[in-house]
């Protein structure tokens, strides 16, 4: 009889193979199921980052609608549309602080934006915040965007729904600016590239107190706040502090010579005079043949009283006299120079100290480094020009960029800057305002005027010329510099002469002096993101 041999350890190992094939299945599985789940957050991640990324744009699209609007250049400048939305003094933008309470100011995107109504979808709670108390209608004031009325169909503005504008104090910004422990509501900062004595880690801030006069170099500091929503729900706060900055060519006389006085020839006319008192809306000077200043809107007299002529301690260029003995030495009618020590018998000349901008010939050429990058008309600028070739009025007019396109005698009440890189000859009844840089030598007849800022400043012989009489006129301040000096880095001799007088004159003007210096930009001094 044959018996069926049998295998005990095969019955043990049967099914083994399906073990290892659903295990291998559950591995493929998880490792897919991984995959769609790090696919699905890296999908939420780039979701999310795109709409962090979307609401921060939005924001600042707010933010730099509200900074270029803040400047009087601007052609959406906003009290072009809504008078006195921001105070201007003189013309530089200002917010008041009272009672601890700071005037606010909102742009919005569209009528249903009200973030000054509690329970509005948009409503400004990020002011608390700031403020210690809920924002009030009572002190704010709305406008619109500019792309609140979008004229180009089917392109919607950028998504943010507001942008506020306040004044910055410590507390606003949570920053202890003078160091005293105490995060000050009442005071408003401003920013003053002169100040460097206070140590804090940007010491060009500075509180001022209310009621005290800030410094003329310095800036009011403004807050603004953007609110960016998105339609997904997303939104985002982002902030600015900025400053507004200027030339800041605070000049400390009517006339200003720094260095060795090359020649100085004065006139010999009766009506001629100069002036450092501030003249700004004053309507007569006794003994001269004054005309008072086009007026500047918001702009009242300083009370200034600076030299009529400013000169440089130490001999002048032939070292035999002292610049202020030599200066003095050569005016025939003293009497007719007005200012601080002068009287019918000596001429007002000092030693003013120079703003930081202009005083050293390194300053002076970082000064005209700036004024040319930010000049309404520049002449003799472009590469491969020498910087010797004579222009004349009608260049000014006509120049590219040139704000009076043929404007004849309405030029000297829209101030621009002009940049000259070479000789200027105004000869002619003609008529200026703003800031005039001249690199070389600047001729004008007496009839010429000017109101503003005239800087003749070259790295070699550098001339102020009148030729003739006449009945023009300059309010402002005038700077002569040569920045050439023996050694390098020192002033060189510059020349000021004037053949004839007439009736015409210099004057020191405040107001004119700051209406040639508007806001170029605001300066931005810190930036932070608050999401919602």
């Amino acid at each position: 009889m044959t018996y069926a041999q049998t295998h005990p350890s095969h019955r043990k190992e049967s099914g083994v193979a399906l073990l290892i094939a659903i295990f291998t299945l559950l591995l493929v599985t998880g490792v897919a199921v991984a995959m769609v789940m790090a696919s699905g957050t890296e999908s939420s991640l780039a979701s999310n980052y795109r709409s962090s990324t979307s609401a921060y744009y939005a924001g600042l699209a707010g933010l730099e609608e509200a900074r270029g609007r803040m400047l009087p250049s601007n052609p959406n400048f906003f009290n072009n549309t809504v008078a006195n939305f921001i105070t201007m003094n003189g013309v530089n933008p200002t917010l008041s602080i009272t009672a601890g309470v700071p005037q606010a100011r909102y742009i919005v995107m569209s009528q249903n934006v009200s973030p000054t109504t509690l329970g509005n979808a948009y409503y400004d709670s990020e002011y608390q915040q700031e403020w210690g108390a809920p924002i009030s209608a009572a002190n704010a004031q709305t406008i619109p965007s500019i792309y609140a009325n979008n004229a180009i169909a089917n392109m919607p503005g950028p998504m943010y729904k507001w942008v506020r504008i306040t004044p910055a104090t410590e507390k606003s910004l949570g920053v202890d600016v003078n160091g005293d422990g105490v995060l000050d509501a009442v005071d408003p900062i401003y920013y003053d590239p002169d100040h460097q004595n206070n140590g804090n880690s940007d010491p060009s801030m500075i509180v001022v107190p209310v009621g005290t006069n800030p410094p003329s170099s310095a800036n009011q500091v403004f807050q603004f706040a953007a609110l960016a929503a998105l339609p997904n729900g997303t939104q985002k706060i982002v902030e600015y502090a900025a400053a507004p900055l200027s030339f800041n060519l605070n000049l400390p006389s009517a006339l200003t010579l720094p260095g060795p006085i090359g020649s100085f020839n004065p006139p010999n006319s009766k009506g001629y005079c100069m002036d450092g008192n501030d003249t700004a809306g004053v309507a007569s000077v006794s003994g001269c043949s004054y005309t008072p200043a086009p007026a500047v809107a918001g702009c009242g007299s300083s009370g200034a009283s600076n030299p009529a002529i400013g000169v440089s301690p130490g001999n002048d260029s032939s070292g035999s006299q002292t610049n202020t003995g030599y200066v003095t030495n050569q005016i025939p009618r003293p009497g007719n120079y007005i200012g601080p020590g002068g009287t019918s018998t000596t001429p007002s000349v000092g030693t003013p100290t120079l703003p930081t901008s202009l005083g050293s010939p390194a300053a002076v050429n970082q000064e005209l480094q700036l004024i040319q990058q930010n000049a309404n008309v520049c002449l003799g600028c472009s590469s491969g020009s020498s910087g010797t070739t004579t222009y004349t009025f009608s260049n000014l007019d006509t120049a590219p960029g040139s704000l009076w396109s043929s404007c004849g005698t309405s030029c000297g009440t829209i101030p621009q800057v002009t940049y000259v890189n070479g000789n200027l000859d105004i000869s002619g009844s003609t008529a200026g305002s703003g800031i005039l840089v001249v690199t070389g030598n600047l001729t004008y007849s007496g009839n010429s005027s000017w109101n503003g800022i005239i800087l003749v400043v070259g790295n070699g012989l550098t001339t102020y010329l009148q030729n003739g009489g006449g009945n023009g006129q300059f309010n402002g301040a005038i700077f002569v510099a040569n920045t050439a000096g023996n050694p390098p880095g020192t002033w060189g001799p510059a020349d000021f002469t004037i053949n004839g007088g007439g009736g015409n004159g210099l004057y020191y003007n405040s107001c004119w002096i700051a209406n040639s210096q508007k806001p170029i930009s605001l300066k931005i001094l810190s930036f932070r993101e608050i999401s919602n």
